[in-house]
């Protein structure tokens, strides 16, 4: 008869931990996916911010060129007597 109580003791037992087992496997498959969307939507910011950077890159290339070519444009203007 001791051997039935022991049992019951065991079975209550392991259903709590099962429900607490449960809970917990599905918390972390939340927050696996969670962490996921955070690090799918940093990807996407820094892409965003690089592909900003290049633009900028571009511009102030284009910002030199222009500038280096109204230097040369304007000395040879000054060289000849004209003003733009």
């Amino acid at each position: 008869m001791l051997y039935v109580i022991a049992a019951l003791v065991v079975v209550l037992g392991l259903v709590p931990l099962g429900v607490t087992l449960q809970r917990t496997l599905r918390k972390a498959a939340r927050l696996k996916s969670t962490a996921a969307r955070a690090q799918a939507d940093i990807a996407d910011r820094r892409g965003l911010i690089r592909a900003r950077i290049a633009a900028l890159g571009v511009a102030l290339a284009q910002r030199r060129r222009i500038g280096s070519e109204h230097g040369v444009a304007g000395t040879a203007a000054e060289v000849e007597g004209r003003h733009r």
